[in-house]
């Protein structure tokens, strides 16, 4: 079981603590034995016990100081890393790092030979939602929608970021594209089923959905073209549906 980015740090900081306190002790023991050996200290044994209990005195706290600083130092970077790659209104990926997954999965593909699914769904006439509640109405729709889809995937496995506006992406790992298909179908259905409510009105959303499976050699651009036509597909005909296309792969 991989252990958590939280947990890495504590371990790192605890080493940090280590290597500290513990270089500071050697070099107090090696300045120890330098000043003995020069038979400067009257009573040797009382000048090193003397000395080491005086360096752990200082090694300690400098060591849990250090390691406080490493500590904080790791999770200020944790958050910026967590802020360049996700949307701040969902929490989902953002664009760019999506594409960057993206890329990761094909890399992966081209080893494991399997295929994946990616989905591109957006919400049918959100803009009338804005215009009639206002935008904070909207994003607190975005938020709801974005719970409903991701509690329908595989935790670590897949893949769920914010396109832009009212559209989403979603990569699904080691799937079939009828399989693909079903898991759209079930976020449909979910994200029919919200109740939601503004200004003591009730209201209900719904969204449409265009995928389209990904092979090893596939490529991503033609990829995220196919989804994306099989999503305006979807709206043209009615809405509120899924779309499946097959993506064209490049030649050997």
């Amino acid at each position: 079981m991989p252990i958590s980015n939280h947990n890495r740090d504590v371990v790192d900081s605890l080493i940090f603590f280590a290597f500290v306190a513990i270089t500071a002790l050697c070099l107090s023991f090696t300045f120890s034995m330098i000043v003995y050996q020069l038979g400067l200290p009257t009573n040797p044994r009382s000048f090193v016990l003397t000395n080491l209990l005086i360096s752990a005195c200082v090694a300690i706290p400098t060591g849990v100081i250090a390691s406080q600083h490493e500590f904080r130092l790791k999770s200020y970077q944790r958050r910026l890393e967590a802020l360049a790659a996700t949307d701040p209104l969902t929490g989902l990926y953002n664009r760019r790092f999506f594409k960057q997954a993206l890329e990761d999965e094909v890399q992966r593909m081209r080893r494991s030979h399997q295929t994946a699914g990616l989905v591109f769904f957006d919400l049918d006439h959100f803009k009338r939602i804005n215009d009639r509640f206002g935008h904070k109405t909207g994003d607190l729709v975005l938020q709801e929608v974005a719970a409903a889809a991701f509690a329908e995937l595989r935790g670590p496995f897949d893949r769920l970021g914010r396109w832009g506006g009212e559209e989403f992406v979603i990569l699904l790992s080691n799937v079939t594209l009828e399989q693909s298909a079903l898991v759209c179908e079930r976020i449909r259905e979910r994200i029919a089923a919200l109740h939601l409510e503004a200004r003591d009105e009730a209201f209900s959303v719904t969204a449409s959905f265009g995928t389209c499976l990904l092979k090893p050699g596939a490529q991503i651009d033609m990829t995220l073209e196919t989804a994306d036509a099989a999503l305006f597909q979807s709206k043209r005909t009615g809405r509120n549906k899924v779309t499946s296309r097959r993506a064209v792969e490049l030649a050997a």
